[in-house]
């Protein structure tokens, strides 16, 4: 089994004190994983495979100040999660970006099961909240100072992940609630690191919760999110490495996408 004190020691995780496996520990871990791990597809971006492992994924943060997306991120917490004894599994999702749909089920996210009640867990995603998220038929929702968010039952096991932007709910994915293995995502890992229709591979995109609220990178433009007030200032291959250092404490990287 996997030793995540590096990781632990790197998110400034308190290891002394036994919270228990309730929702607040939950929510802890999370905020604390968001709050220093980017979002990111940078290896995407510069040609490289995407880190798959335990070891590999714990030294890009560590050791880079790195990140990734969805299938390194949720899956190394799903892992991380498990060893502090929680009850959690990955499911799959497809994500609307507005006008439609991306590839089927190409999404990762998690969901914890604490004292019989399930939770939406996803912390390879550009914009959630730095909490689980109740999967409940009230349909409880979170606040947070990126937004309101929320679960919507679809039909017996199908779910929609949905934030509340002005003043209107708007899906942002939609999942399944049945227990998916990394084997299970091979389709969509594999399209969204080769396949010239993937966002991912079409665009650079870098995001960051911040207590403030959030920070997002792309190839032309750097957006600071401060409670709700948006600062845009353009991004050129003169001054990407600054921003990546400044906001992301990511240091002597060179991506393509600047070449």
């Amino acid at each position: 089994m996997t030793n995540f004190n590096v990781l632990e020691n790197y998110l400034e995780i308190d290891t002394h004190t036994d919270y228990g496996n309730h929702l607040e520990t939950l929510n802890y871990y999370i905020e604390r994983y968001v709050l220093n791990v980017p979002f990111e597809n940078i290896n995407v971006q510069n040609g490289q495979p995407i880190a798959l492992d335990n070891a590999s994924m714990i030294d890009k943060i560590v050791n880079q100040h790195r990140g990734g997306y969805c299938y390194e991120q949720n899956r190394l917490f799903c892992e991380y999660l498990t060893s502090k004894g929680y009850n959690v599994y990955m499911v799959s999702a497809t994500i609307y970006n507005g006008s439609g749909w991306a590839m089927e089920g190409s999404h990762m996210a998690l969901i914890v099961i604490l004292n019989q009640k399930k939770y939406l867990v996803d912390v390879g995603y550009a914009d959630i909240p730095k909490a689980a998220i109740p999967i409940a038929h009230d349909e409880q929702s979170v606040y947070d100072v990126n937004g309101e968010f929320k679960v919507s039952k679809v039909s017996d096991h199908t779910f929609e992940m949905k934030k509340k932007v002005d003043y209107k709910w708007q899906t942002q994915y939609q999942f399944k609630d049945e227990p998916r293995e990394l084997a299970d995502f091979e389709p969509g890992i594999a399209f969204n690191q080769n396949n010239e229709s993937s966002i991912f591979v079409q665009k650079l995109l870098i995001s960051k919760a911040m207590p403030y609220g959030r920070v997002t990178m792309s190839n032309d433009h750097i957006t600071i999110t401060h409670h709700g007030q948006k600062e845009k200032k353009n991004i050129t291959s003169e001054n990407y490495k600054y921003f990546l250092h400044r906001y992301f404490n990511i240091k002597d990287i060179d991506i393509k996408t600047f070449d």
